[in-house]
């Protein structure tokens, strides 16, 4: 299983009826709102999958980005338990991280742990 991949189709399903597409990396045209993941870390035990991501969300401005990280993006994540691999979903923190640019840009990043079984 590709996390990265897993976690891009669970919140496309979720989030585009709100008109948020998320993909791994930032599109060449920037919509005004959109979502990244990016696998940052973690390992793999003999049973188990323990990747860590940061899954950060864009938009025009910081009320905004706020708004849809926490709002939208957070409770999608969590749960991603309803898929059948997935056991956990932790959220590490949430952050506001401003693109400093150029373009220069608003958004939060969600830090998440999953623990999956290993496939």
């Amino acid at each position: 299983m590709n996390i990265e991949t897993t976690v891009v189709q669970w919140l496309n399903t979720g989030l585009e009826p709100q008109g948020i597409h998320a993909s791994m990396s930032v599109p060449p045209d920037r919509p005004k709102r959109f979502v990244t993941v990016e696998r940052t870390g973690g390992g793999d035990e003999p049973h188990r999958s323990l990747p860590t991501l940061a899954i950060q969300v864009w938009a025009e401005d910081r009320y905004e980005a706020s708004e849809a990280a926490l709002n939208l993006v957070q409770p999608r994540l969590e749960s991603l338990t309803e898929l059948d691999p997935i056991a956990q979903v932790d959220i590490l923190g949430v952050v506001h991280l401003p693109d400093p640019g150029p373009p220069e840009a608003e958004r939060y990043q969600i830090n998440i742990q999953i623990t999956a079984a290993r496939q």
